[in-house]
């Protein structure tokens, strides 16, 4: 099963981003994420086997229970590799260490249920993909993307910590989540 570790925005959060897209969608030619599949990725684990899941959700539980509820804040836009070459447009996050904090959590707790695991092992960057670049996109839509800005961001409440299955389909990614495990 094809898993990852996440958090999510609130549905606040998420209307207020679907809107100010909404300016950039008749402008940009690019795939827009679909709301519900906005989340911050803690850790991307890769194929895992059904029956090593229930330990991993008792680790990850364990790990939801040791940290508090906290507020995240988004940002300025971004771009993987960068702005002048995007192909993933993506909002920065703030929490002041918090999210980064829970996702070292996570990592470790993977790593000792799963050592030689599929895991991903690359370091954390606290981001929201919004946008999917197939294409290298023309320059004057290039300019475009550099050019996006939103109003300011209302912060959020990060509650539960979500283990996530993924599944990849033509029309893009369909996640379920395996658990929902509360922050204290």
């Amino acid at each position: 099963m094809r898993l990852f570790v996440a958090v999510n925005p609130d549905e606040h959060f998420s209307k207020q981003l679907a809107t100010q897209l909404d300016a950039w969608r008749q402008q940009l030619r690019v795939a827009w994420s679909r709301p519900q599949a906005w989340h911050f990725t803690l850790m991307f684990l890769g194929e895992w086997p059904a029956e090593r899941i229930p330990a991993l959700r008792e680790a990850l539980l364990t790990e939801a229970a040791a940290h508090t509820r906290f507020t995240v804040t988004c940002g300025e836009v971004g771009a993987f590799p960068n702005l002048r070459a995007p192909r993933v447009l993506f909002l920065h996050a703030e929490s002041g260490g918090r999210l980064e904090a829970l996702a070292d959590g996570v990592c470790q707790r993977v790593a000792a249920t799963w050592p030689e695991g599929p895991q991903d092992r690359k370091g954390f960057r606290a981001h929201l993909t919004f946008a999917r670049i197939k294409r290298p996109l023309p320059r004057a839509q290039r300019g475009l993307v550099a050019q996006i800005q939103f109003a300011p961001w209302q912060p959020f409440t990060v509650e539960v910590l979500r283990l996530v299955s993924s599944e990849l389909r033509p029309d893009g990614a369909r996640h379920v989540d395996i658990a929902r495990l509360p922050l204290a």
